[in-house]
């Protein structure tokens, strides 16, 4: 059976090393990290991981709760934040 693939967008680097290394010790796969919003939606659209964890506060252009909007609307994965 092959692993949930799951995107992180978080813009602290030790926060998102904290993320994956739980979720690697819990039998998932993270398919990606993205520090921004630019990264985010690139790994969305061209590696789409089967759900997305979303820091809503992100040091860039658009939020979280713009990805969690263009989720919603374009590929309909489960994400929290």
């Amino acid at each position: 059976m092959s692993k949930i693939k799951i995107l992180i967008v978080e813009d602290e680097p030790v926060i998102a090393e904290n993320i994956s290394l739980y979720l690697d010790n819990n039998d998932f796969e993270v398919s990606a990290i993205a520090y921004d919003s630019d990264d985010a939606f690139t790994q969305l659209k061209t590696n789409t991981p089967d759900a997305a964890i979303l820091d809503i506060n992100l040091e860039s252009e658009k939020d979280g709760i713009d990805i969690a909007s263009f989720i919603n609307k374009e590929l309909q994965i489960p994400f929290l934040f």
